[in-house]
């Protein structure tokens, strides 16, 4: 079996990634965040999304592949922030706070496009099983 074979897995991984990543972030901050909570609430929704995904639902699965690129951008340009803060971040946040934000938007990130990277790879994968069977 080939991980391309099963998004779902690459969803799941993906979702549980975010809900950690979100809560994680919401309790470690004092003043508890309310938009440290739209990772957990994106990675719910894909949790939902996974059985579709896993039945070959087109609909569904398209879905998937939006929420999740749309939220490793975010995550992403937020990472690059992090990274590489301006004068006034630097003021805001402290180095190691500074350095979770990196680590926690870093593995968003990764796995976000880890799971885009398997969702095209099935896309292209079936697209070619069609063409060599008609």
């Amino acid at each position: 079996m080939n991980i391309v074979d099963r998004p779902d897995i690459a969803n799941n991984t993906h979702a549980g990634v975010l809900i950690a990543a979100g809560l994680t972030s919401y309790f470690l901050n004092e003043s508890r965040p309310k938009t440290a909570l739209i990772p957990p609430v994106a990675g719910a929704s894909l949790l939902l999304l996974s059985s579709g995904i896993k039945s070959g639902d087109r609909t569904v699965a398209h879905a998937a592949v939006g929420v999740t690129s749309l939220l490793s951008i975010m995550t992403g340009v937020l990472f690059s922030k992090a990274i590489a803060p301006s004068e006034a971040t630097k003021q805001k946040f402290k180095p190691e706070v500074r350095q979770r934000r990196a680590s926690v938007f870093g593995l968003m990130t990764l796995t976000g496009l880890a799971a885009v990277g398997v969702y095209v790879a099935g896309f292209i994968q079936k697209r070619k099983k069609a063409e060599s069977i008609a």
